[in-house]
Parts: C-alpha cells; structure tokens; sequence
C-alpha cells in the first residue's frame, strides 16, 4: 500500500498536495474542496467523506510518528556521545552537522503538536528508510564526528606526552559501541512498525475501498487517487 500524494493533517484540515500545492481539501471531516471550489454533497456524500476522512486521521498520524520518534532516536544517542567532547566551536560545528542531517531525513515526516505532514511513498519505502538510508546516514554521522574527535585527543596526547598512546582498536572501540546502540534503536523501531505493519495495510485497504466510494460518488477526484496498492 501507497500514498500517491502528499497529506497534511491538521485539527480542522486535512489536505492532499502534489508538489506542495493543495489538489483538494476536507474541512470539519464534512466539507469538500477541489481546486478551490466547494463540492455540493448530498447527506449520504457527506457521511463518506466523513467516513474517508476519519480514516486518514487514523492512520497517518500513526505513520509520522513512528518515523519522527526513530530519527530522534538515533540523533539523540549520537547528540549523549558528543556532550563535553572537544572545545566549544567543534561542538558547535557538530551540533549542525546533526541538525542538517535531521532536516534532509525529516522532510519526509512532519510532526509538530497536532498537525501532520506524510511525503508520498510506500509503506515498503518506508521500511528502507529505516533499516537503510537512515541507519546509513547516522553510521557515517557517528564515524565521521567521533572518529575525528578520537584522532584529535590523541594527537594532543601525543604532543604532551611521548608515553601516552591510544590504540587503533581503543580508538574505535567508541565509535562502535555507539554505532551499536544507534542500530539497536533504530532496529527496534524497524521491527515496531514492522509487526505493525499487517494491521496498517487492513486499514489501508478500507481506505482505499471508501476512497472508491467517494470517487464514485464525487468523479472530479478520479484524478486524485491519494491510497493505492502497489
């Protein structure tokens, strides 16, 4: 199952977008607009927009959580690991590093107190996105940020003080462990949504067959079918 469009969820809205632009609206789980325009429904059509929109404000908010509470996740094991390590600017720059590696990985996902934004994509995309692109993206994190901390410490040792060595292995042996933890995190989701997943697609399935109730009933959304099964 699939989202062919964009969904913004939000107490009185909920809007389908393609390129960031508004295709059609529902207010009040009981108005409809296409394109601007206010859709004249009889009683029977509401009740299925109703029903149509209901579903979405289950399901999706589910989605977006799970995803949002994953990337948070792993940024704020690395973010544990880097408290007090090397001087303020170094920090600073690190600090960022994290913050634009949420931004790009959340644009995907939007959550901000009862308002939720879905990209279009697949519930299959969205497995890769956590066992891979995110999982990825946070391992380079954590080896790039940490790895050049260790180098620096120990080539600062070195210079004031020929005894003191560090190891390649006690070096890495950090890096790792938090690379482990960022993993386990991040695989505990995975699973998570993954033994959620059977119960998401019923859901799903019911929305696409309203959402073909709906079409049939209102034919100028036949050219927005937002739930699709790939």
């Amino acid at each position: 199952m699939a989202f062919r469009h964009g969904i913004l969820i939000s107490p009185d809205q909920i809007r389908v977008l393609t390129a960031d632009r508004t295709q059609f609206q529902i207010n009040f789980d009981r108005q409809l607009f296409i394109q601007g325009q206010w859709i004249t429904l009889s009683e029977a059509d509401t009740e299925v927009v109703a029903q149509y929109s209901q579903g979405m404000r289950k399901f999706v908010p589910q989605v977006v959580g799970i995803a949002v509470d994953s990337v948070e996740l792993g940024l704020s094991a690395i973010e544990s690991m880097l408290i007090g390590v090397g001087n303020p600017t170094q920090q600073e720059e690190w600090k960022a590093l994290v913050q634009e590696t949420t931004y790009q990985l959340m644009s995907r996902f939007v959550r901000s107190g009862e308002h939720f934004y879905l990209a279009p994509q697949s519930l299959n995309e969205m497995d890769a996105f956590l066992h891979g692109e995110l999982k990825e993206n946070l391992t380079q994190l954590a080896k790039n940020t940490v790895g050049a901390v260790w180098g620096a410490l120990r080539d600062a040792l070195r210079q004031t003080d020929d005894n003191f060595e560090r190891s390649e292995s006690q070096d890495w042996q950090s890096v790792e462990q938090l690379i482990d933890k960022i993993n386990l995190g991040l695989d505990a989701k995975a699973d998570e949504l993954e033994a959620k997943s059977a119960l998401f697609c019923t859901r799903l399935l019911e929305l696409d067959h309203i959402e073909s109730q709906l079409q049939q009933r209102v034919p100028q959304l036949l050219q927005y079918d937002v739930v699709i099964a790939k």
